[in-house]
């Protein structure tokens, strides 16, 4: 009977220990296991609370956002906490797309059209967010007709036709 190795040494097909997680491949994100907690969040002398997180070429980039913007970017599962005084975005530009696009299985959110982009359905105008909960996807018809409206709104003039709309 061999020894237990530790976790370093384990080789690949041997079970791993419980709690142990395998990392995920890259470009995709890693979900927290855990509820979000942004209440542990707090900020640093500035009075604001470190982001940090990758752009689509893969550099990593980070700057100071308001305490309540990362505690909603933690709520709303589009960031995860490091520690107190930072947060991590789980996507890039370019993985947040594909992530609502396949969410959503391609098809717009309003008419049921094929989608080829992504609205927000708080816009970011009226105080939006780009998170997983505000995003939909949207046809190009759709996305340019609703513009900054409310969804209400907007909901409300798809009872017309399309081209009376334009």
């Amino acid at each position: 009977m061999q020894p237990p190795q530790a976790p370093h040494q384990q080789r690949r097909g041997q079970p791993q220990a419980p709690g142990h997680q395998q990392p995920q491949p890259p470009g995709q994100p890693q979900l927290p296991d855990q509820p979000p907690q942004p209440h542990r969040l707090k900020p640093m002398r500035s009075g604001k609370v470190r982001m940090r997180g990758r752009s689509d070429s893969g550099r990593r980039w980070q700057q100071e956002v308001e305490l309540e913007l990362a505690r909603v970017l933690v709520e709303e599962q589009a960031a995860v906490i490091v520690n107190p005084h930072t947060i991590r975005r789980l996507f890039s530009n370019r993985e947040f797309k594909k992530f609502i696009m396949e969410r959503d299985r391609y098809t717009c959110y309003f008419c049921g059209e094929e989608g080829t982009t992504i609205d927000h359905l708080l816009p970011r105008a009226k105080g939006g967010h780009t998170t997983p909960a505000n995003c939909v996807c949207a046809c190009s018809a759709c996305n340019q007709s609703k513009a900054d409206r409310d969804v209400a709104d907007f909901m409300s003039t798809l009872q017309r036709p399309l081209e009376e709309r334009e």
